[in-house]
């Protein structure tokens, strides 16, 4: 059984992802939130670099018309939420669909606190393709993480 205020957070998270709007994300993580995507055991600390990290995956030159998030399970309980998608992305100019991702997020006083993003295509190619884009993930989240900062210090 959950909470009122946990089902209102996944909902809403839920709504988030649906629509793309990750710029309304950070309402949702604690100040201390910290944000790992498990195929290269990298993880962000600190709201403005987990808002960086994703405002970069949902950036609209990575998706195009056809890269609606298609979310093929759920739960959560009053601690925890997981939600299992597939996705559609631009990957080196190609459009690929994404299968297994799986997010997992602890919830502490109606936000986020902790989460972590696995990434686990079921096609071997695109699972080595994906492998080699993310390691360089990190790098292209820096310069959003700074604005974030810039933007919030105001």
């Amino acid at each position: 059984m959950t909470s009122p205020d946990s089902e209102a957070l996944v909902e809403r998270y839920l709504k988030i992802i649906a629509d793309h709007d990750y710029e309304q994300f950070g309402e949702l993580l604690t100040d201390n939130c910290e944000f790992t995507l498990v195929p290269i055991g990298y993880t962000w600390r600190g709201r403005a670099d987990v808002i960086g990290a994703l405002t970069v995956s949902g950036d609209t030159k990575s998706h195009d018309d056809r890269s609606a998030v298609k979310i093929i399970n759920w739960f959560t309980n009053d601690e925890y939420v997981v939600v299992e998608y597939e996705r559609g992305a631009v990957v080196g100019g190609v459009r690929v669909n994404i299968d297994g991702y799986c997010w997992i997020a602890h919830m502490r006083d109606g936000r986020f606190d902790s989460i972590r993003e696995y990434i686990n295509p079921s096609n071997p190619a695109l699972a080595i393709l994906v492998g080699l884009v993310l390691r360089s993930y990190p790098r292209l989240t820096r310069r959003n993480s700074r604005a974030v900062r810039a933007a919030t210090s105001k």
